[in-house]
């Protein structure tokens, strides 16, 4: 067993200090503890979505969603439902045996063989998946920073807006859909009463703020992409207010 074990710590060691990105490391850590087990490793977290394994997965255990990958609706719910490390278990979706280690408010890892489970195989998964919890702790903490640092700047941009802007920017982003649209600059101004310019200076300051994108298409109009993930729903409270 501490054999085992130092081959565990061995094989992380070769992994996390030398992974480019959050992504790399915990595709790196899900690889070690499927070897270290003798199985098939998938990550996911808590909200069902495939951070490490995809391919381990079955097709019909999984769907895209935007261009991500998560666990179906099924498959999700069973594993939401362990709480506690359990090993030589058969989850439906998956012709084998299978392990969960829950990942405390972050998601699970999942261990898939033909074989069973030995304590071993489950230990030394465990200290993987202490490994993968750091990361995905850390991952979610700047995600949740990014999305403050984010909804910041727009509404330091939207504030430094006339209320003439706003009130056009609030219809400018009637036509975006996805974080992308075209408008006209002439109908929106002649549907609220506004100077064509007024339209134009305000999608002016967006883009100098750089929270948006545009490129004009002449008599067709401008097309606008957001790059700000949260201008959209800041510019919905400013409506609001």
């Amino acid at each position: 067993m501490k054999e085992n074990f130092a081959n565990t710590i061995s094989a992380l060691n070769n992994v996390i200090p030398f992974s480019k990105n959050n992504a790399e490391l915990l595709k790196g850590i899900a690889n070690v503890a499927g070897q270290v087990s003798d199985s098939n490793s998938i990550v996911t977290n808590k909200d069902g979505k495939i951070v490490a394994g995809l391919n381990n997965v079955p097709s019909e255990a999984k769907h895209e969603e935007d261009e991500e990958w998560f666990l179906n609706k099924e498959t999700f719910g069973q594993l939401s439902k362990v709480k506690q490390i359990k090993s030589n278990v058969k989850l439906d979706g998956f012709n084998c045996t299978s392990a969960v280690i829950p990942i405390q408010n972050c998601g699970s890892l999942c261990l898939f063989k033909e074989g069973e489970f030995s304590d071993d195989d489950m230990t030394n998964a465990q200290m993987c998946a202490n490994n993968l919890a750091l990361v995905i702790q850390q991952e979610q903490y700047e995600n949740e920073e990014n999305e403050k640092r984010q909804a910041k700047i727009a509404q330091d941009v939207l504030n430094s807006l006339s209320f003439t802007e706003i009130d056009v920017v609030a219809e400018v982003f009637e036509y975006i859909k996805n974080g992308e649209g075209f408008v006209v600059a002439s109908k929106i101004a002649d549907k609220n009463g506004y100077a064509r310019s007024v339209t134009v200076n305000a999608l002016r300051k967006l883009e100098s703020a750089g929270v948006v994108r545009t490129r004009s298409l002449g008599v067709k109009g401008t097309y606008i992409k957001v790059i700000n993930s949260k201008l959209c729903s800041e510019v919905k409270k400013f409506k609001k207010n």
